[in-house]
């Protein structure tokens, strides 16, 4: 299997809040996705203005930054989630991605 990454964009990325929708939080940026030919999963987000986070210790120091932390939680679960419009775009050009790679081989 061979190890792929891939820097996929978002607009309006919308993040749930308490299981609903209509609470609208839009969000804006790229997110890298790392894996291989059976998946992705995000590693790093980059928002719009080039805010970075990571999943786990975003402070400034390394340390824990509870509310960034969840942040990228949130967002990576959206992306890497097939059921929602922007995770099955992501899945798709995953598989894209991965399929072009193949071809190449």
């Amino acid at each position: 299997m061979s190890a792929y990454t891939l820097r996929f964009g978002f607009d309006e990325l919308v993040i749930p809040i308490l299981g609903r929708n209509d609470n609208v939080l839009l969000l804006y940026g790229h997110a890298a996705l790392a894996g291989d030919d059976e998946g992705f999963a995000v590693v790093e987000v980059e928002l719009a203005e080039g805010t970075r986070l990571v999943p786990s210790g975003n402070a400034e120091s390394g340390r824990p930054a509870p509310f960034a932390d969840e942040l990228f939680r949130r967002i990576a679960g959206v992306i890497e989630n097939d059921r929602t419009v922007l995770g099955r775009h992501a899945a798709m050009e995953w598989a894209d991605m991965v399929e072009r790679h193949r071809a190449a081989a």
